[in-house]
């Protein structure tokens, strides 16, 4: 897995717009909340660029100690159907030590499951237990969703500790 780089850096504001065109905002922090992400160690955006250097897609992740938490993973609308996202997850599951945890949403509508069957083409296994994420922003409330794992599945009791440094690091949340 690869640190921030700082172009990353230099590039946040078409980061956060392609995530912007991509995400309601129940599902994404706002511009400043995302924004000092940046500042955070564990934080890290893997970037795809295409042949002129323009960000297409990138992933934003959290290099935790237990595990890996994929947050978000984006293809700009104007190259989704290229293979992009593909790519961008075979480079960051392989060579990967520890579990891989990422929320997906409950399969309810077409593309829902579509965006599961996505990660099970990579040996994501999608989880069945009650999970909420919490709010990212103020007036957002929790939202029920799924949990998936590589490259093994597993239970909410064994989940339980990833779920609390998650939601320490990631959510700025203690867990009971």
């Amino acid at each position: 897995m690869r640190r921030l780089e700082a172009c990353v850096i230099m590039d946040f504001d078409k980061i956060f717009e392609i995530m912007d065109e991509t995400f309601p905002d129940s599902e994404m922090r706002s511009y400043d909340g995302q924004k000092k992400l940046l500042d955070n160690s564990k934080y890290n955006i893997y970037v795809k660029r295409n042949d002129e250097g323009s960000i297409v897609g990138f992933l934003a992740y959290w290099d935790l100690d237990s595990c890996l938490f994929f947050e978000h993973l984006v293809v700009s609308p104007h190259y989704r159907g290229r293979g992009l996202g593909s790519q961008i997850i075979l480079d960051n599951i392989k060579n990967v030590s520890k579990p891989i945890f990422l929320e997906v949403e409950l399969p309810t509508d077409e593309a829902s499951q579509r965006r599961i069957n996505f990660y099970k083409r990579f040996g994501f296994i999608l989880n069945d237990f009650y999970y909420e994420q919490p709010d990212l922003r103020l007036n957002c409330e929790k939202m029920q969703l799924m949990i998936m794992s590589y490259p093994n599945s597993i239970d909410e009791a064994a989940f339980a500790p990833y779920k609390k440094e998650i939601y320490k690091n990631v959510y700025n949340q203690l867990t009971d």
